[in-house]
């Protein structure tokens, strides 16, 4: 089997880019029990695609949980062997039971203070917007969560926008499943640049 990374190169080389240019970024995917599927693995396969390192972690002691639809959902590693470390980007997909493990949890609360605090990219999805609210991460921004859950999440943010992606600095919040490739596409091209997200884009046969 051919090396990935060599698969890549040419790739990009075949796209006129130099892989100089192309900067890998860490991106860590907080997996939790009854996470969303397609969100959680949609966002991980673009940035992969774009040439991101992205590491799924297990909130829990077991390297796979199941999603929201029982579908099993698979880790690297587990969270307590990388909650102290730091990532370019941290990404907390939805799911209510998912969502609600990201606002409950102090290990993930202190993760996600921290990422916005240093002014790194946190991106939320779904119902995984209300791991916003105990510690007031979204106080006077602009968000967008599960139309569902707005009612909940409103009172604690600036201004609750109905779009696809929102991006506030260094938060960057997306409403659901639907919307998870656009998410996907947005955080490729904040890492690696618009011409690599829009190839990423043409080789999955969406518009941009």
């Amino acid at each position: 089997m051919a090396d990935s990374s060599a698969i890549m190169v040419s790739n990009w080389r075949s796209q006129g880019l130099s892989p100089r240019k192309v900067c890998m970024a860490r991106i860590l995917v907080i997996l939790n029990p009854g996470a969303e599927e397609i969100e959680t693995v949609t966002v991980g396969d673009c940035l992969v695609r774009a040439g991101q390192q992205v590491v799924v972690a297990s909130s829990t002691t077991a390297p796979v949980v199941t999603g929201s639809r029982g579908l099993p959902l698979a880790a690297h590693t587990l969270f307590d062997l990388v909650r102290d470390q730091d990532f370019d980007a941290v990404y907390c997909p939805g799911g209510v039971g998912s969502a609600h493990i990201h606002r409950d949890d102090p290990r993930i609360q202190d993760l996600l203070q921290r990422q916005l605090e240093s002014g790194r990219i946190l991106a939320v999805i779904c119902a995984a917007v209300l791991a916003l609210i105990p510690r007031r991460l979204a106080v006077g921004r602009r968000v967008t969560s599960y139309p569902g859950v707005r009612a909940e999440v409103e009172p604690h943010v600036g201004a609750w926008i109905d779009e696809p992606v929102v991006r506030d600095g260094p938060l960057i919040t997306s409403q659901g499943p639907g919307t998870a490739l656009a998410l996907g596409l947005h955080l490729a091209s904040v890492f690696a640049g618009d011409v690599v997200a829009d190839t990423v884009a043409q080789a999955l046969l969406v518009p941009r």
